[in-house]
């Protein structure tokens, strides 16, 4: 599998967003998550994971921030890779490896929105 591109990620991120509904916090959110996935469970994200990982990352954002997000039965009728079983168990995954630490801080946010701010 070759590495994707800034640009191939950037619209696997954006189709997930919109299909999704999600908040344009939920990047920022998505961001966070995935640096204590690999902090905690020592994975690095690569060319192979990066979609999963990131789905679940934007999802688990989106129900956090927004109290009408979508749930998990909706993604697979949109994205015809990922079955809903598929999502419940890599969010039970991501979860449990990132030790259900769901929390974020004001300053914690700031950080990542002014990282994200820069790249763009």
């Amino acid at each position: 599998m070759k590495t994707p591109t800034l640009e191939e990620i950037y619209y696997y991120c954006k189709y997930v967003i919109i299909t999704g509904r999600m908040e344009k916090e939920i990047p920022i959110l998505c961001l966070i998550y995935l640096e204590r996935f690999t902090k905690k469970s020592g994975i690095l994200i690569s060319p192979h994971n990066y979609k999963r990982l990131t789905l679940i990352s934007l999802i688990l954002a989106s129900k956090i921030w927004d109290d009408d997000s979508l749930e998990n039965v909706h993604f697979p009728q949109v994205m015809t890779d990922i079955t809903l079983k598929e999502i419940s168990e890599l969010e039970a995954v991501f979860l449990r490896l990132i030790d259900f630490d769901l929390v974020i801080r004001g300053a914690e946010y700031a950080k990542f929105y002014f990282v994200l701010k820069t790249l763009s």
